[in-house]
């Protein structure tokens, strides 16, 4: 239970900074937030890194490497679906990740899987790639149907990597600021943020408290119990970013973006009660 717990926590904390990611990127290119937004989420946490205890290996460093790799790829996909798409739709596509969670805790950490959750993620995924595959427009079927996959896939087996480093002595404040201190370096060197002004720094810096809040919650959630069952929960998000999109606009969502929903929320009630 407290996994589902700290599962909910990282939904609500996900939608949030979704609506504001969205908000972000009508007002910036959206690959140049990604360095600034990484810095910020590093420094929140940065001051507890000499209060908490450090452990390496060669294992502990190669899934700091893989962790990183994801969280690159996944932050590319994810924006460039941001600056295409509505944050509903997004977060939507996001519902993949259980499956690939699941496949990853299986490699991985076969003694936190179960085949019941294996099935529940599943069927939150059948039918999404079908809801959403118009949801992209400005992007094309492709484009966007491939940046679904690396976004799911990405988030996914970060959360089995955060689950391995748990479970290999590494404590949440050290798997969380080496990836993102690190992520921050690629992105700044690789994507500079010339075109983001200092006037923006208190915007950056609200967004990153939420979604380090999100992204805290979840390794917890994913160190102490299911990272499948935490990552289902996640798959929730959309549901609150519909709801939230519904009311700012005073429009029914779409039937597609409705489909996607309901199937969400089947998969992930066979989580909580299988």
């Amino acid at each position: 239970m407290p996994a589902a717990v700290f599962g909910l926590v990282a939904a609500i904390a996900n939608a949030a900074q979704s609506i504001m990611s969205k908000e972000l990127t009508t007002r910036h290119p959206a690959r140049q937030l990604i360095g600034p937004l990484f810095a910020f989420n590093a420094l929140l946490l940065l001051p507890l890194a000499p209060l908490t205890p450090w452990v390496w290996s060669p294992l502990i460093v190669g899934l700091h490497l893989a962790s990183v790799g994801l969280m690159v790829a996944t932050a590319i996909c994810i924006w460039d679906l941001f600056d295409a798409g509505a944050a509903s739709a997004v977060t939507t596509a996001g519902a993949l990740s259980p499956i690939a969670t699941a496949i990853g805790v299986a490699v991985v950490v076969p003694d936190a899987f179960r085949p019941w959750q294996a099935v529940a993620a599943l069927v939150v995924v059948v039918g999404v790639l079908v809801a959403l595959r118009d949801a992209f427009g400005t992007m094309g079927r492709r484009g966007s149907v491939l940046r679904i996959i690396g976004a799911a896939a990405g988030t996914g087996f970060l959360t089995v990597v955060a689950r391995a480093l748990g479970d290999s002595g590494v404590g949440v404040v050290e798997t969380y600021v080496v990836r993102t201190s690190l992520a921050t370096a690629i992105f700044m060197v690789a994507i500079p943020a010339r075109d983001i002004g200092a006037s923006e720094i208190p915007r950056l810096f609200l967004r990153s408290v939420v979604v380090t809040i999100y992204f805290v919650a979840l390794i917890i959630g994913a160190q102490s119990g299911s990272p499948v069952t935490v990552q289902t929960i996640v798959a929730t998000t959309p549901l609150m970013v519909l709801g939230w999109e519904s009311w700012r606009t005073g429009t029914a969502p779409s039937r597609a973006a409705v489909v996607a929903a309901a199937i969400v929320v089947v998969g992930v009630a066979g989580t909580l009660l299988a």
